[in-house]
């Protein structure tokens, strides 16, 4: 078991989980009223039954216990189920649609994954909503040209383009960053007054409007759907990037060919 420690989530990662409401007494792993009163305090993040369960093991596949029962196994001592129990609760619609994916692809016999399966567990793990008001900004991402997204439109950051992390591994890989660290990223085009909400606004409007798209399964047909961004490069993600000699890693800031398919309008 890992050891417990609130840590202060300051860095932007984490900024989909800022809203949400903790345990104040919250001084260890939580047990099973502590994961309770964590739904408890955050009315409203929840559609549905939905119950974060300690140390369950399901009979059925994890997805499908789920679907059939809302209960939600959670290790404890386990950074990735934490996450995964904040991620539920900040990403609510989404979490439950990625969930209802899985189980229609059960259903028609895809117990082993396929790239429809793929795409949905890489995007509830490692998956970034990367929203941008700005084409160029779309295309400098999908094909990976690094200097002209971070540097050269450095300042559209936070006006133009924001990234906001909804993969539960992301959230626990943050808690010690690396050269080499990347999230999957979803690209979605969205109007211009965008940016002028809150943070929360934009993450709930961006987690209602992905649960729509995920409803279609020919929508995120496979993982090459979804594009690598290193995280490291966001500005205000790493003080290190405020030097542009930083981007100038090529093991890290990889600039190989894609193809451009990747960009979904809101």
């Amino acid at each position: 078991m890992s050891v417990w420690n609130p840590l202060p989530l300051h860095h932007p990662l984490y900024a989909p989980l800022a809203s949400l409401t903790l345990p104040d007494s919250l001084s260890d792993w939580p047990d099973q009223p502590a994961l309770d009163a964590l739904i408890q305090l955050n009315p409203g993040r929840i559609k549905g039954r939905l119950r974060f369960m300690l140390d369950l093991e399901p009979h059925d596949y994890y997805e499908i216990h789920i679907g059939n029962t809302g209960e939600v196994p959670t290790r404890s001592g386990n950074w990735h189920d934490w996450f995964n129990a904040l991620a539920w609760l900040a990403w609510p619609n989404s979490k439950a649609a990625l969930n209802a994916r899985h189980l229609r692809a059960i259903a028609r016999g895809e117990a082993r994954r396929g790239p429809r399966r793929d795409a949905a567990t890489l995007l509830d793990e490692c998956g970034i909503v990367v929203a941008t008001s700005n084409p160029s900004l779309s295309e400098a991402l999908d094909t990976m040209q690094w200097n002209r997204l971070f540097l050269t439109h450095r300042q559209e950051w936070g006006r133009q383009i924001g990234a906001h992390a909804l993969g539960h591994a992301l959230f626990e890989t943050g808690l010690a960053p690396f050269i080499g660290w990347c999230g999957k990223a979803l690209l979605v085009s969205v109007a211009e007054d965008f940016f002028n909400k809150e943070p929360a606004q934009q993450r709930d409007w961006l987690d209602n409007w992905l649960a729509e798209q995920l409803g279609d399964d020919d929508w995120l047909p496979s993982p090459k759907a979804l594009c690598p961004l290193p995280l490291l490069g966001i500005p205000g993600w790493w003080p290190d990037n405020e030097n542009p000699n930083f981007y100038a890693n090529q093991d890290y800031f990889r600039s190989s060919r894609r193809a451009k398919s990747s960009t979904v309008t809101a």
